[in-house]
C-alpha cells in the first residue's frame, strides 16, 4: 500500500485547511511570476510595438506638418500628410484656427469652444478613456504663416498602449486577449490547483476506503487470514484501526467457534463409541434373563440385574454428556445466586449420596463443619453447586470399589463453603492430573465425560476453585470451593 505521507496522517479538517491554504499560496504566486513574465515578453517581444511607439512617430510627423507651413491647410495636400501618419495607429484632424474639420481620419469636433484650441496648443491630453491598459493621447500641433501668426492646427489622436505588428485590428484581438490572460490568471491557477490537490486529496480517502470494501468482501467469502495495513492519526485511520480490531475479534470468535464445534463432532464421536459397550451389555443380560425365567437362582439374578442397573447408569451419564456437548458453550452460562440454607443444602446432599453409597454396599463418613464466627449470610446457586458435587461424587463411585469407602467434609466459612471428597479407588494418574479439568480431556482410562471440566467451569464463576489430588495411603481427592458472599453478583460473567 505504501508509505503514508505527513499530510495524510493529519486529520480531515487539517488536511481540507491545508490543502486550502496550498492552493491559495501557490496560486498567488504563479499569478505574480505570469504578470511579471508576461510584462517582460511585451516589452522585449519583437511581435508587439511598446506602449509608447505611436508617441515616439508625433515629433516627426509634426516636424513635416511645419514644414508645409499654411498649405497643409489645404485637403490638397493630404496624400503627402498621411504618408508620415500611420493609419492603423494615429488618427488626425485638420482644422483652421476656430477649431473647424477641414479634413482628417479623426471624425467630430475636437473642441466644444474656440478658445479651446488656443489653450491646447502643442500640449497632450487625454480625449477619451480606454477600455484595458494605457489611455487615448491627443497631440495639438499649430500651423502657422511664415510671419508666425496661427492659421490653424493638427490634432493627432493616438493609444499610449502594447500594440500588435499583425495589422489592422490585431491591436485589439491583442487587448482583449491580454486583458482576458491578466484577468484569468488567478482563476485559471485556482482551478487547476484545486483540480491537482483535489484529485491527491481523493487518492488519500480513496486509498483506506477501498481496502476496507476489500476487506468487506473477504470477510464475505468468510476469508479472515488478512491484516488492514493503512495507519493513520485521522478519522479514517480510526475507523480502519477499528475495522482491523473487529475482524480480529471475529476471526478468534470464528476460530473459537470452529474448534468448539469441532471437539463436540469428536465428543460426540466417542460417545457414541461408549453407548454401544454398555447397550451391548445390556442387551445381552435382558436376553439371558429372558431365556433363564424361573430357572436362574435368585444371587445370580441379583448381579445380573446390578449389572444392568450399572451399565443404565452408565448410559443416562453418557446422555447427560450429550446433553452438555450440545450446549452453544457452556463457558457463558449464567448463575442465579440466591441466599441459601447451607445446613438444609448439606443435608439434602447427605441423603443422595448415601443413597448412591448405599446401591454399592460403599461406606460413607459425612462431615460438616461450621467455621463461621457468627451465622453469615450464605449465597450461591445452589443447582450449580450440588451439580459440582453430584460429578465429583458420581466419578468417585465409578471407581471405588465394593465395601470401599467414601468420605465427604464440608467446611463453612465466613466468605466460602468448602468441599473435600476422598475415596478409596485406584486415585489419579499422575500424568493425568494437570489435564483432568480440560474440556474433553480424555484420559488413559478412555473416559469422554465432561463431569469435571464442568466442574470447574462452575468453581470459577463462583470465584472458587477445584483441585485434585491423590491420597499417600491410596485413593483420589477431589477439593473444590466456592464463594458464598455472591449476593453483588447476578451473573457469571
Amino acid at each position: 500500500m505504501g508509505k503514508i505521507g505527513f499530510i495524510e496522517r493529519l486529520s480531515i479538517k487539517k488536511q481540507l485547511i491545508s490543502t486550502f491554504i496550498l492552493i491559495m499560496l501557490l496560486s498567488l504566486v504563479l499569478t505574480a511570476v505570469t504578470y511579471i513574465v508576461g510584462f517582460w515578453w511585451l516589452t522585449s517581444s519583437s511581435w508587439f510595438n511598446p506602449a509608447n511607439h505611436y508617441e515616439q512617430k508625433i515629433p516627426a510627423i509634426a516636424a513635416y506638418s511645419r514644414s508645409l507651413g499654411e498649405a497643409v491647410l489645404d485637403p490638397a495636400s493630404r496624400p503627402k500628410l498621411e504618408e508620415k501618419i500611420p493609419r492603423e495607429g494615429i488618427k488626425y484632424q485638420v482644422m483652421d484656427a476656430g477649431g473647424k474639420a477641414l479634413y482628417g481620419t479623426l471624425t467630430g469636433p475636437v473642441f466644444k469652444q474656440k478658445g479651446d484650441l488656443v489653450q491646447r496648443l502643442n500640449t497632450s491630453f487625454s480625449r477619451q478613456p480606454s477600455i484595458g491598459f494605457g489611455g487615448v493621447i491627443t497631440k495639438i500641433v499649430p500651423v502657422t504663416s511664415s510671419s508666425g501668426e496661427l492659421r490653424g492646427a493638427i490634432a493627432l489622436e493616438y493609444k499610449l498602449e502594447v500594440t500588435s505588428n499583425g495589422g489592422p485590428g490585431s491591436a485589439d484581438i491583442l487587448k482583449f486577449a491580454l486583458n482576458i490572460c491578466f484577468l484569468a490568471a488567478p482563476f485559471i491557477y485556482i482551478a487547476l490547483f484545486t483540480y491537482i490537490f483535489a484529485s491527491r486529496f481523493g487518492r488519500r480517502i480513496s486509498r483506506p476506503v477501498h481496502e476496507l470494501i476489500d476487506a468487506s468482501e473477504r470477510i464475505r467469502r468468510q476469508d479472515l487470514d488478512f491484516t488492514i495495513t493503512y495507519k493513520a492519526a485521522n478519522e479514517l485511520g480510526l475507523l480502519t484501526d477499528s475495522f482491523e480490531k473487529m475482524r480480529a475479534a471475529l476471526r478468534d470468535s470464528l476460530l473459537r467457534e470452529w474448534k468448539l464445534e469441532q471437539e463436540r463432532r469428536d465428543m460426540m464421536d466417542a460417545i457414541a463409541h461408549d453407548l454401544r459397550t454398555p447397550m451391548t451389555i445390556i442387551q445381552g443380560n435382558v436376553e439371558m434373563l429372558t431365556d433363564t425365567a424361573g430357572v436362574i437362582p435368585r444371587d445370580k439374578l441379583e448381579e445380573r440385574l446390578r449389572v444392568v442397573e450399572g451399565n443404565i447408569q452408565r448410559v443416562n451419564r453418557l446422555i447427560q454428556d450429550i446433553q452438555v456437548a450440545s450446549e452453544k458453550d457452556m463457558e457463558y452460562f449464567p448463575l442465579y445466586v440466591k441466599e441459601t440454607d447451607v445446613a438444609e443444602f448439606a443435608g439434602a446432599k447427605e441423603r443422595e449420596i448415601r443413597y448412591l453409597c448405599a446401591g454399592k454396599q460403599i461406606r460413607l463418613e459425612y462431615k460438616v463443619t461450621d467455621e463461621r464466627p457468627e451465622p453469615y449470610p450464605v449465597y450461591m446457586d445452589v443447582q450449580r453447586v450440588g451439580q459440582v458435587l453430584d460429578n465429583v461424587i458420581t466419578n468417585s463411585l465409578r471407581y471405588v470399589p465394593e465395601k470401599g469407602s467414601l468420605s465427604v467434609s464440608l467446611t463453612i466459612r465466613e466468605k466460602d463453603i468448602r468441599y473435600e471428597i476422598c475415596d478409596t479407588g485406584p486415585g489419579f494418574n499422575e500424568a493425568d492430573i494437570p489435564n483432568l479439568f480440560r474440556k474433553f480431556y480424555k484420559g488413559d482410562k478412555g473416559q469422554t465425560g465432561l463431569g469435571l471440566y464442568t466442574a470447574r467451569v462452575i468453581c470459577d464463576k463462583h470465584g472458587g476453585g477445584i483441585q485434585a489430588s491423590n491420597r499417600p495411603e491410596g485413593g483420589a481427592c477431589i477439593t473444590f470451593t466456592v464463594r458464598t458472599d455472591m449476593h453483588n453478583r447476578e451473573s457469571g460473567q
